[in-house]
């Protein structure tokens, strides 16, 4: 599997970006930066660190549909772990087969860099 890194230097707090990205505060947060990826993008679930979280948007056709994740670590402001097990078929878990061996195991890691 080929990794990718991406860094992107932002004028602002940990602590605020942090929130932001997440959408802590105020979800629409997070819902506005993913909205590059697909316009109806959000999360069901929690940050917490052993949590699943689904990472969720409706395609052109109106079917549901994302990533099924779990947070490995959180550490507020400073990093979090979260590792990718399966996807969503409407509000089904898809967390075996062909289609997950592809990329299942796969991690976004975002932190504080000095």
């Amino acid at each position: 599997m080929k990794k990718l890194q991406f860094k992107k230097d932002i004028n602002a707090s940990a602590q605020k970006v942090y929130e932001a990205m997440l959408g802590l505060k105020d979800k629409s947060t997070y819902e506005y930066w993913t909205s590059a990826f697909n316009p109806t993008s959000t999360y069901e679930g929690s940050w917490e660190k052993g949590s699943k979280i689904h990472f969720v948007g409706v395609d052109e056709h109106g079917k549901k549909g994302g990533m099924v994740s779990e947070i490995e670590e959180h550490q507020p402001a400073q990093f979090v772990s979260i590792r990718h097990i399966g996807f969503l078929d409407g509000d089904t878990e898809v967390t075996t087969g062909e289609q997950v061996e592809k990329w299942a195991g796969g991690q976004a890691l975002l932190h504080e860099s000095c």
